[in-house]
């Protein structure tokens, strides 16, 4: 029918996703300009400083949200079960595909770290004594990664994938979203191409829980126990990005292509065979999502 709409008369996916991104722009703006000058006004500005809470991640979370909401609400017309259409709504936080986004999540690379720390090449090295104790540190990290990767769940495999799936069929919207989130983390403190390449295969191994489960909670439960197991329990590196290690820290004896070296355990190839075992679990086992909307059959 024309530039902007199909033949059924529902707007182009590159409409559609340029309107998401575009929204989410301007909700960063003004989240940046009248929601953190309200804040400045209040006691949660001490709070945040007090517990390091950082407010930036927070805020860049929201903005996402109010983003999505735009899109579903403006351009796609969403009225009844919005958040469904992502897999964001009330009946995809069920207990089931939360479980399935834990377990996956922690496993995926608990279970490969296990393996390298017998045959030697990480190691756990005793640290001197710190002002912050385990219990401040491992809190600090929550509160940081919390945020951050519901944030990147938002901004990759809510409703830009949700709209490529549409668009372009599953095969072809992973891909898309997969590069996508591997060029979001280029940003990150020395990357590399093997370390690019693991973030993309994480992409696909997100997206893979996001689909099979109809869950974006899920793959925000998977992300975030990804990062908490390496940040909180094993005190490594997350995607380069050095966290305190009160009490101990994991040692990489490498070879780097292995154990992932500065970039932390998710970017050596031990973490990959962590992601693709979980993956091919998610495809085999889990049963089907009956045809809706939020499963976007």
């Amino acid at each position: 029918m024309g530039v902007f709409l199909r033949t059924d008369g529902r707007v182009r996916a590159g409409w559609r996703v340029a309107f998401f991104a575009l929204a989410t722009t301007a909700s960063g703006l003004f989240v940046s300009g009248v929601v953190y000058e309200a804040i400045s006004w209040t006691p949660l500005v001490g709070l945040s400083r007090q517990y390091a809470v950082p407010l930036a991640e927070y805020g860049q979370a929201l903005a996402f949200l109010i983003g999505t909401y735009a899109a579903l609400r403006i351009v796609d017309g969403a009225r009844d079960g919005l958040w469904s259409r992502v897999g964001f709504g009330p009946s995809a936080l069920r207990a089931r595909p939360m479980l399935i986004g834990l377990a996956a999540g922690t496993l995926a690379i608990l279970m490969p770290c296990g393996v390298l720390i017998l045959a030697g090449r990480l190691n756990f090295e005793r640290q001197p004594a710190e002002v912050i104790s385990w219990w401040t540190a491992a809190r600090g990290a929550l509160f940081l990664l919390a945020p951050a990767a519901l944030a990147e769940e938002l901004a990759v495999r809510g409703y830009l994938l949700t709209t490529l799936v549409e668009s372009l069929g599953r095969p072809s919207a992973v891909a898309i979203t997969s590069v996508i989130f591997a060029m979001m983390h280029l940003l990150n403190p020395d990357p590399t191409i093997l370390s690019t390449g693991m973030v993309a295969l994480a992409g696909l191994f997100l997206a893979t829980i996001r689909l099979t489960t109809g869950s974006l909670w899920a793959a925000w439960i998977a992300h975030l126990s990804w990062n908490v197991v390496q940040a909180i329990v094993l005190h490594a590196p997350v995607s380069g990005l050095p966290l305190p290690t009160p009490d101990y820290r994991l040692v990489d004896r490498g070879p780097v292509w292995l154990t992932g070296g500065p970039w932390g355990p998710e970017g050596g190839l031990a973490a990959a065979a962590g992601m693709l075992v979980a993956t091919f679990l998610l495809i085999r086992y889990y049963p089907r999502p009956r045809a809706s909307t939020e499963a976007m059959i």
